[in-house]
């Protein structure tokens, strides 16, 4: 399997966040990391690399996966997320992650179009990054590819 985590950070903007927003931006890739049932190893690596990115700290990441644990509503936590940007930035990011593991689920999904419903984005804009994702998967295969790379690398 090809590791798509490195696609995560390409061409991101810088993320200037309030802390209420880094936090709900944090507990958010957390909730659509558990939404399947199963968390991978790729995708703790996303949200270590995320969170890192932010400058947030482990034990700050670990509280705040105790409050999306012990249920705290998604409708909260994507209610202090304001600024469209950083919701498409978002959307982004969690898709990325959601094919971290090699595999889109359809709980995955599902839990992307409610994510993307809450934020009060249309949905056209979740197909629009689920194709951009895609097709970055498929460069990063192609490159990978044609460079000779193997997936251990």
């Amino acid at each position: 399997m090809i590791n798509n985590i490195e696609i995560i950070n390409q061409g991101e903007p810088q993320m200037n966040l309030r802390k209420e927003e880094k936090n709900s931006y944090l507990q958010a890739i957390m909730f659509i990391v558990s939404c399947d049932g199963v968390i991978s190893g790729e995708e703790i690596t996303a949200l270590k690399n995320i969170a890192g990115r932010m400058g947030i700290t482990m034990d700050k990441v670990n509280m705040l996966t105790e409050e999306v644990a012990d249920g705290k509503a998604l409708k909260n936590i994507l209610s202090r997320i304001k600024n469209r940007q950083t919701k498409l930035q978002l959307m982004y990011d969690l898709v990325n992650i959601c094919h971290a593991d090699g595999q889109y689920s359809e709980i995955e999904r599902k839990s992307m179009e409610r994510v993307t419903k809450l934020l009060k984005v249309e949905a056209e804009k979740l197909v629009e990054i689920e194709g951009i994702v895609n097709e970055n998967i498929e460069f990063s295969k192609k490159t990978k590819q044609v460079l000779e790379v193997s997936n251990e690398a």
